[in-house]
């Protein structure tokens, strides 16, 4: 799943954080690396660190760093931290989508763990590579999707994190109807008029394994993309949501006019991409675990993602965005403002 092509600002991670009902002990951090060797051997996954470090799962005091560290890995598809209570996992899209993460998180503390969500197996396609990149070329002449007003803070280096956990269930649908209502008014706090706002949603082909079969982990990830979502009411963001075709993916194109058509898009970077991307990992049976948080990329004209994962009686939601743009202190500040649209009328 992309929902940008070829952006060289950023690195591809995401990453699961699952608060566990007690800090793992040296030896039980030490059966996690050996699970997360043994499942990297079985997928093929390279490995670039050394052989002595294959092993090793990353330790940090602060939650906080480990994310920005982690999120910053780059040897290796799939890398554990470990901070507290905190097990921090990081993977690159290519090998790993946001169900991915919760095999993952199976794998190496040996649980059950479980996703509710349905996915988009079966769902059309619009069309081909080349015909929605020319739509999408075409939004920059003559509507380009809503941005969001930044903070001004001083630009640094990696991506900033919020998380907040809100009580009840909270779909897919509702979350982007709440986040888009949220942009809309930060931007009229900053003065700023909302128009086009346009929505990513991350979703997933489901396959069935057969019973006793372990699941073979990989990117099965598609994207749904909604347009104009500032003018739509609750009850059409549910029908879009349910209905929209998945887009293409990348490797459509690969032709001289597709190559020409990724040029043209690596150039105007900037403007394209959507306001926002919206991942939702569904409600989460995890033995074990006390919490969890999803943190999507950063891809697309702004580079904010909200990554969202029921889990109990409470949906924990996951703002990430580019720290050139944000810091952890506005980032939690927009995420709250998202929060309270939550609670607006469809």
């Amino acid at each position: 799943m992309s929902d940008w092509i070829a952006d060289p600002r950023i690195r591809w991670r995401i990453l699961l954080t699952a608060r566990l009902d007690a800090p793992l002990g040296p030896d039980d951090a030490h059966r996690v690396g050996e699970r997360l060797q043994a499942l990297a051997a079985r997928h093929g996954w390279p490995d670039e660190r050394p052989a002595d470090q294959r092993c090793s799962v990353e330790r940090a005091d602060d939650l906080g760093a480990l994310r920005a560290h982690l999120a910053e890995e780059d040897r290796t598809p799939v890398v554990v931290g470990l901070a507290g209570e905190h097990l921090v996992v990081s993977a690159h899209h290519a090998h790993v989508d946001g169900l991915g993460l919760l095999d993952v998180l199976a794998e190496v503390t040996g649980s059950e763990v479980s996703s509710g969500a349905r996915g988009v197996t079966g769902r059309p396609r619009a069309g081909g590579f080349l015909g929605s990149a020319a739509r999408r070329l075409g939004e920059v002449a003559l509507a380009p999707p809503a941005r969001v007003a930044l903070p001004g803070v001083a630009p640094a280096a990696g991506d900033a994190f919020a998380v907040v956990s809100v009580p009840g269930h909270h779909g897919t649908a509702r979350l982007v109807h709440a986040a888009t209502v949220g942009l809309v008014r930060h931007n009229r706090l900053a003065r700023r008029r909302t128009r086009h706002v346009a929505v990513a949603i991350g979703a997933a082909r489901r396959e069935e394994t057969p019973p006793g079969t372990p699941r073979r982990i990989e990117d099965r990830s598609e994207l749904l993309r909604l347009r104009d979502v500032e003018d739509l009411d609750l009850a059409a963001v549910e029908r879009l949501v349910r209905e929209a075709p998945t887009q293409p993916p990348v490797e459509a194109g690969g032709a001289a006019g597709g190559r020409v058509v990724e040029t043209a898009l690596r150039v105007l970077a900037p403007r394209l991409g959507s306001s926002l991307l919206v991942s939702h990992l569904g409600r989460v049976q995890a033995p074990g675990v006390a919490g969890l948080a999803f943190h999507p990329v950063t891809a697309g004209g702004t580079g904010l993602s909200l990554g969202a994962v029921g889990i109990g009686d409470r949906t924990v939601l996951g703002l990430r965005a580019r720290r050139s743009e944000w810091d952890d202190a506005s980032l939690a500040a927009l995420l709250d403002t998202l929060v309270a649209a939550l609670d607006a009328p469809g």
